[in-house]
């Protein structure tokens, strides 16, 4: 993950969820995660029925125009990107998986930013499937807002280990205040790559991340 906020609200969800695969959509306190309200999002897929937009932080409803509440996940999406999207929400809401996406987005003039998205599933049966999520622009550049995003571009998706991403997160300031405490000039501290052997798989748009169970 390579925004706070991003991790910030994996680790809530971890830690509200404890030893379940989910936690419940009533144990989400706003009040515990309203620095990132507004780019956080909830989404929900009745049965036989597209993914949509239950609720959209003010932050998201800006950078695309206007209200995503009850629009459909994929009319973000550029369309030859859409399958891979809607299988990775089927994955996200069936196995209970987490996953971020890194992806482009296209103003209407043209311009683009990169975002880094993150989808936390719910628990819920089958016909009210619901996930948490947030939706970070990585380079906020000074049109985000004004120049409205139309079309994403997946760039990666990856399924994560919510457990060793967490620990990552926490150990990553550690060890740069160790760094920055030391009076030896050396190169800039490089945190080792935190999913090591064996080699992230490939599978069309997907990275998957071995790692245990989510």
């Amino acid at each position: 993950m390579k925004h706070d906020g991003t991790a910030e609200l994996l680790a809530y969800w971890n830690r509200i969820r404890e030893k379940r695969p989910a936690p419940e959509r009533a144990e989400i306190e706003p009040g515990e995660i309203r620095k990132r309200l507004p780019d956080i999002f909830i989404l929900e897929k009745p049965e036989n029925g597209e993914t949509r937009f239950r609720l959209a932080g003010t932050r998201l409803c800006t950078i695309h125009g206007g209200e995503l509440r009850n629009t459909g996940f994929l009319s973000l999406w550029k369309e030859e990107d859409r399958a891979a999207i809607d299988q990775l929400l089927q994955t996200v809401f069936e196995s209970k998986t987490a996953a971020v996406i890194d992806h482009e987005g296209k103003s209407h003039s043209g311009r683009r930013s990169s975002f880094e998205t993150l989808l936390l599933p719910l628990a819920g049966s089958a016909s009210e499937a619901r996930l948490i999520g947030s939706m970070i622009a990585l380079d906020p550049a000074y049109w985000l807002g004004a120049d409205r995003i139309v079309e994403s571009s997946v760039l990666s998706i990856s399924l994560i280990d919510p457990k060793r991403a967490e620990l990552h997160a926490e150990e990553k300031p550690l060890a740069a205040a160790a760094v920055a405490s030391s009076r030896a000039v050396s190169r800039p501290y490089e945190m080792p790559g935190f999913f090591s052997a064996p080699a992230p798989r490939h599978i069309r748009h997907l990275t998957v991340l071995d790692g245990g169970k989510v």
